[in-house]
């Protein structure tokens, strides 16, 4: 599968959920004809190569394994989370934006905030981010923030784009208010590399674009949750394929 097969499986996923119930392999197929295009049996081709484990196969309909099962299972608390920073060394750089997405049960609460790094904001990242000090000038320092989300991550299996950064900066200031983060992780470039294979790059405009997704809040940290989000979703359905499993089942250990 390329790169682009990625792309038009979302968009039959997308037009299933659009409709909501199962539809007959040819017209499904037919969703890949572009208006004029002569119909034939290589759109049932393309199909047979586009469904991936998003999709259930049954009697020659096909439909949604979402439709079975959720994300994540009852009962199991997921938190999607996302930092912005002064720079990439969480030694020498400090958090300017924290956001949360807790799901749990058919709910969800959102954390955002932004943070005083007490420190200038670098030029470079205000341009990338649109957060200048005048914005955080008055806003908690990580310290308060990190005291008021922490209830947040309580018994939560964690969901991160490059985990390690975001774990890098939050576990040793965490530590210093006396609490260990060690929830299990979901590092999201770690399931792009087990359910989009073809991809030779695996950051978020990456898996935005391979799952045909559009970022209006590129670079702030609930834009960047919120697409996380998205895109876990949707290799959730892919990985396990009509298998339910914990998210934290798989999760990376060594976190």
């Amino acid at each position: 599968m390329s790169p682009t097969h990625y792309r038009l499986s979302t968009r039959l996923a997308r037009h299933l959920r659009g409709i909501g119930f199962p539809q007959t392999e040819p017209a499904l197929a037919e969703v890949l004809v572009a208006p004029g295009l002569p119909r034939g049996g290589w759109a049932q081709g393309l199909l047979n190569d586009l469904l991936d484990g998003r999709f259930e196969r049954r009697e020659g309909r096909v439909g949604l394994w979402e439709w079975s099962y959720g994300f994540p299972p009852q009962g199991e608390p997921v938190v999607v989370l996302d930092v912005e920073t002064t720079g990439l060394s969480p030694e020498q750089s400090e958090i300017v934006e924290l956001a949360l997405i807790r799901l749990e049960n058919g709910r969800r609460t959102v954390f955002h905030r932004l943070v005083d790094p007490g420190v200038p904001i670098p030029p470079f990242i205000s341009r990338l981010t649109g957060i200048r000090n005048t914005d955080v000038r008055g806003a908690p320092d990580v310290y308060a923030v990190l005291q008021e989300a922490w209830p947040m991550l309580q018994g939560a299996t964690l969901i991160i784009q490059n985990a390690p950064f975001d774990l890098g900066f939050l576990r040793p200031r965490l530590g210093r208010l006396g609490y260990r983060l060690d929830n299990p992780v979901v590092d999201t470039m770690d399931w792009a590399r087990k359910a989009l294979p073809a991809l030779s790059k695996r950051g978020l405009d990456a898996l935005a674009w391979a799952f045909d997704l559009e970022v209006p809040s590129r670079h702030r940290a609930l834009g960047d949750a919120e697409a996380t989000l998205q895109v876990a979703y949707e290799m959730y359905y892919m990985l396990t394929a009509g298998k339910p499993r914990a998210v934290g089942q798989l999760a990376q250990r060594s976190l």
